[in-house]
């Protein structure tokens, strides 16, 4: 079958349809097509162009009596509001961040008031403890060396590093340690080891004994003071509280007694 063949001056000449088979020649458009082949071609684009309008002229139709100033003034606002919300929803994330760590620094500075003001407490407890212990110990130890006759100012701070309290059910309890830091006990039958005893085995001990009176039956403060040595002196109660710390002790170390007189 012969070729059909057209030519236009431009490209604009020439139907939309065929512009895209346009081939240019010396200036010209040619339209070339084998008529059988290329017009079922043609026939299917030029449906396709159709569809495509009638398509397009439904949609169109869904816009009919729509004004399209205020369609445009409608979509704005849309717009407006949209770009509002998404405003609000930031802000109201950067404020929530923002409540969460004043939150978090708030919650973190009166856990620091209340930990400073718990030690500042336990420190007051562990000092009248410490003072509870001591007044305890003190009285009890006091007490013990008196009963036996002993200088409590030379006795006491020996007395004193050897014992701790205890607490059981509520109730403070003085007990003596042995040089393990544990409670020591009297006998086989775990009777506790008191201060009234550490205080009888110190005034049998050769050295502090001395601090211990002399008894007129020959006790042990008078016993240990003649193994100091022969020429051991005697004293009053009265002279002796007289002394400094300093010559009390040294009286002591060399062998003197204490009497009642």
């Amino acid at each position: 079958m012969m070729p059909i063949e057209q030519i236009f001056d431009t490209r604009e000449d020439a139907p939309e349809w065929i512009r895209p088979a346009l081939l240019e020649q010396d200036g010209k458009f040619v339209f070339q097509a084998e008529l059988a082949h290329e017009v079922g071609g043609l026939k299917k684009a030029l449906e396709t162009e159709r569809k495509q309008k009638a398509e397009a002229e439904k949609r169109l139709k869904g816009f009919e009596g729509v004004d399209v100033d205020q369609y445009q003034k409608l979509m704005a606002e849309r717009d407006e509001i949209e770009a509002k919300q998404a405003q609000k929803a930031g802000d109201w994330v950067s404020r929530e961040e923002q409540l969460k760590k004043q939150l978090q620094a708030d919650l973190a500075k009166r856990e620091g008031h209340y930990t400073a003001e718990i030690q500042g407490r336990d420190a007051k407890i562990a000092l009248m403890q410490s003072a509870l212990e001591r007044s305890l110990i003190t009285a009890e130890a006091t007490s013990a060396i008196s009963a036996l006759k002993g200088t409590p100012e030379l006795l006491l701070p020996h007395v004193m590093q050897r014992v701790r309290i205890f607490e059981e059910d509520g109730d403070y309890t003085v007990k003596v340690l042995d040089a393990q830091g544990q409670p020591r006990i009297a006998d086989v039958k775990g009777t506790p080891f008191t201060i009234k005893h550490l205080v009888e085995e110190m005034r049998n001990d050769p050295v502090f004994g001395r601090a211990f009176e002399a008894s007129g039956t020959g006790g042990s403060g008078a016993q240990n003071g003649n193994k100091a040595g022969g020429n051991a002196k005697a004293m009053s109660r009265k002279s002796f509280d007289a002394l400094s710390p300093t010559q009390r002790m040294q009286f002591i170390r060399d062998g003197g007694s204490i009497t009642d007189q």
